[in-house]
């Protein structure tokens, strides 16, 4: 199956392992439903991908692979706190690794996807956290350099929209579609209004913004300090293991 572009927008799964062929289905049919999914064949690949695509679920295959996935799903649990981990282990494997679900070979592809969607519900936030910004979804009070501000609904969720998508320019045409449902872009004065109102919010100068930033002829993108890389020392352990992987 083809890695997903981490260029395009944050994930809600990533899969970290072999992918098991009798398995595809599923995956291709949870896209189609709107769930955007990322594969990383080594451990090395899946954990810089974590870092930069912030996935609400990791799938962790260590069927089939030389690896544990213990200091893999240890590290996730370190740095991304709000993932979901789930590992699929053969029998009698894995006991140890750290997650929130454990699948054992063989199962099913139904028990494969009702795991996933109970800890995709598991994992929808109540409160979202991008750079400085935070956002309580429940009372609609957004924490920012200007202090606490209470939003409208629609301002809610364009800036949730934007802060699950932190350093990507979304168009237009996205925000139009996804926060109006409207495809028709004759006028996006409204839009515009609410950029300014979520600047006033946000922003220390909202004529100078730092945060919420245009991009002329494109969109937006809310702009964060990028999350630090996993250290160097434990790439080359995940490196050493990947090799030993690819040779067995």
């Amino acid at each position: 199956m083809a890695a997903h572009d981490r260029n395009a927008r944050s994930v809600d799964i990533l899969y970290i392992g072999r992918v098991d062929t009798n398995h595809e289905k599923l995956w291709q049919q949870l896209e189609h439903e709107g769930y955007a999914v990322a594969f990383a064949r080594t451990q090395t690949a899946g954990l810089q991908m974590a870092w930069e695509l912030q996935p609400r679920i990791v799938v962790v295959n260590t069927a089939n692979s030389s690896f544990s996935g213990d200091r893999l799903c240890r590290a996730v649990g370190r740095r991304l706190p709000g993932a979901q981990r789930l590992v699929i282990t053969e029998r009698g494997a894995g006991a140890n690794v750290p997650c929130e679900q454990r699948l054992v070979r063989p199962f099913t592809g139904r028990k494969l996807r009702e795991s996933v969607l109970k800890l995709l519900e598991a994992s929808a936030p109540q409160i979202l956290r991008a750079g400085a910004v935070h956002l309580d979804f429940v009372s609609r009070v957004v924490s920012g350099p200007k202090g606490r501000q209470h939003l409208t609904p629609k301002q809610c969720s364009l800036l949730a929209f934007l802060m699950q998508r932190p350093n990507q320019v979304i168009s237009r045409k996205d925000l139009m579609e996804r926060i109006w449902h409207t495809v028709y872009l004759g006028d996006t004065r409204t839009l515009d209004v609410h950029i300014r109102w979520l600047r006033e919010k946000l922003e220390p100068n909202p004529t100078q913004p730092v945060i919420l930033i245009t991009r002329r002829g494109i969109g937006y993108v809310l702009a964060v300090v990028p999350a630090e890389s996993p250290s160097e020392e434990l790439t080359e352990e995940l490196t050493d293991e990947d090799e030993q992987d690819q040779q067995a």
